[in-house]
């Protein structure tokens, strides 16, 4: 049977009367440590100082060497930029450049000269587009070159303006590294998305340096070794290459290498070479022939990095996990990312006593984390799962929907549900109450736990793409029909609009999309508009406060007892957020790049709200 729905937009019925202001909010990270580490760079006087970059604008410092990192300024210097490379400059002590690119487009150069606690715009003149790398120039001040998606610019004055160097090379785009000769200033080679080219006037005019190089391979770095004037390493995405006269001629390596995708090189003053790729770190002890993997190859690494008064210590930027550290010479590393949250949280369930926080592309540490104390320490071991994209408990056990199929845990131990194959699994729900629902969604299937086994449940019509559990029922969107499955059967109705999603709002049924959002208290109550359309709703698991909701670049969480949204004072940006729940009176935040976020929950207002009426009921 079919039913119409019926809404409203009487300002009266509306679920939120009022937006609370927000106050002051304290926010700690708990000690989930990680980051996504695009750029690391060494203080060229003092090996024990130094910087780090990542793809969520942040810059972290360390004064030991990298054992341990803080904040070099504000929490994120760079919000909405990957910062792609950390330069000292040697012709000013003390100061760091900084290479930015959006993740949208955009690009930005910077400069510090108080490692990092403050930030000047150096992009006079320069277009606004990704800038991937930047290099300095020895013995000239205020020169310095920089990689963006259009070729080579330079700058003569510290960046207060830029040309373009490469303008009538047009094939030069997307320069991803760059070298300067120390012994020869004039010379510049960079490396782009297909090959390398090579100037030696300073950027007057360029050439292809292609002889050796097979076309496509995007030049991901340019190492020169220590020692041996003109010679440089090439990293590319097909191995990595060798030039003994500066793009004269290349010579490609592979052997050894099982991955092919080579974002970063070392070149040590011993004649080791290190290869970081995204298959784990591979060193080389006869120039480059032969190769063999010494780390793991769950590591991506995009930085390696040494001193050379400090040769022995190597330093790997990953993707995900944060900071590697060697203390002896590159034979074993350690993690040594304690103080770096850059950490992707997708989502967090609580049962009793435990709390589950699940760590997607962390790298080694990907996979579901617990913690027995409310998220102030979390256990050593964790369950390394494929990509979580959702969680639920209930009575002691839990599930987690991953992209290769749904895992349970039963104990201590995690299992794949053989029912639902190894596909993509984009939704678990589950009652906490011991024998309640637990229903598992693919893209186009759903499930629910059954005594002995799972079982596929089936709508009338129409392919499941989001679903909630309200009212003891389970309510699943086609997109077009809204379904409620019962004991006594499936019935469905119309949507307030296309293309929306469901989530339980406490004692309400929330439906949003991009056309709006709507809410209703059951089957045969009105649809409710609301004024404030989410663009993602969090479930919290609490009674009174049972969704956070994100709207553009506020957030709010939703007091059921006075019918309010609250907004949100936030330490990050709102669209970050990944994850909510309450647990003990305190709110928990897991984010997309700034870790695992506890603070309290937003006092009551001096004023009361008033009490709304009951929302219009009505029949079909």
């Amino acid at each position: 049977m079919k039913r119409r729905p019926r809404t409203a937009s009487l300002l009266p019925l509306v679920l939120a009367l009022a937006v609370a202001a927000p106050a002051a909010a304290e926010w700690r990270t708990v000690p989930l440590f990680g980051g996504d580490v695009r750029a690391l760079a060494i203080h060229p006087e003092d090996p024990d100082i130094v910087l780090a970059g990542t793809s969520a604008g942040q810059v972290y410092l360390s004064r030991d060497g990298g054992v341990t990192w803080t904040d070099a300024g504000k929490p994120i210097p760079f919000p909405g930029w990957v910062v792609g490379a950390l330069r000292f400059d040697p012709n000013r002590p003390g100061r760091v450049w900084a290479a930015l690119w959006g993740v949208w487009g955009s690009g930005h150069v910077a400069h510090s000269d108080d490692l990092g606690g403050y930030w000047a715009a150096a992009a006079g003149g320069l277009p606004n587009e990704p800038v991937y790398t930047l290099e300095t120039v020895p013995g000239r001040p205020g020169w310095l070159y920089a990689g963006t998606l259009s070729g080579v610019w330079g700058t003569r004055d510290d960046g207060a303006s830029w040309r373009r160097l490469t303008g009538e090379l047009t094939e030069v785009q997307k320069v991803t590294s760059l070298h300067v000769d120390p012994l020869a200033p004039a010379t510049v080679l960079a490396g782009t998305w297909r090959r390398a080219y090579r100037s030696d006037d300073a950027g007057k005019t360029w050439r292809g340096v292609f002889e050796g190089m097979v076309l496509d391979s995007e030049v991901f770095s340019l190492t020169p070794v220590p020692g041996r004037p003109g010679e440089l390493w090439a990293t590319t995405c097909g191995w990595v290459y060798r030039t003994p006269d500066l793009g004269g001629r290349w010579e490609r390596f592979k052997q050894g290498l099982d991955e092919r995708r080579t974002p970063s090189f070392a070149a040590l003053p011993d004649g080791r070479l290190l290869a970081g790729t995204v298959g784990g770190l591979y060193e080389s002890a006869n120039g480059g022939a032969t190769w063999r993997r010494t780390t793991g190859p769950e590591l991506s690494i995009h930085a390696v990095v040494y001193h050379p008064r400090r040769p022995g210590r190597v330093l790997l930027g990953t993707e995900g996990s944060g900071v590697w550290v060697s203390v002896d010479g590159a034979a074993t590393f350690r993690r040594a990312a304690r103080g770096m949250t850059n950490l992707r949280v997708a989502a967090l369930a609580a049962g009793a006593g435990e709390l589950l926080v699940a760590i997607n592309h962390g790298g080694p540490i990907s996979g579901v984390h617990r913690s027995t104390d409310g998220g102030r320490s979390f256990e050593p071991d964790f369950a390394p799962l494929p990509t979580v994209l959702d969680l639920a408990v209930q009575a002691g056990r839990a599930w987690a929907a991953t992209e290769r199929g749904l895992w349970e845990r039963s104990g201590a131990e995690w299992r794949q549900v053989k029912e639902l194959g190894d596909g993509r699994v984009e939704q678990v729900l589950a009652e906490p109450r011991a024998g309640g629902l637990v229903v598992a969604r693919t893209a186009d299937r759903l499930f629910e736990r059954g005594e002995a086994k799972w079982v596929e449940k089936r709508l009338q019509q129409g392919i499941p793409r989001s679903a909630a559990l309200h009212a003891g029922d389970l309510w699943v969107s086609d997109g077009a029909l809204l379904h409620q499955l019962t004991g006594a059967g499936n019935h469905s109705t119309t949507t307030p609009s296309a293309g929306g999603k469901l989530a339980a709002l406490g004692d309400r049924l929330l439906y949003w999309g991009p056309y709006g959002a709507w809410a209703r208290a059951g089957a045969a109550e009105l649809w409710v508009e609301l004024p404030t359309k989410p663009s993602r709703v969090f479930a919290t698991g609490d009674a009174r406060f049972p969704a956070l909701l994100v709207a553009g670049d506020k957030a709010y969480l939703y007091d059921r007892q006075r019918a309010t949204l609250r907004k949100l004072p936030l330490s990050v940006p709102a669209q970050h957020l990944a994850a909510a729940l309450v647990r003990e009176g305190r709110l928990i935040l897991g984010t997309q790049g700034h870790g695992l976020l506890i603070g309290a929950l937003p006092p009551d207002p001096a004023e009361p709200a008033p009490e709304p009426p009951p929302v219009a009921g009505g029949s079909d």
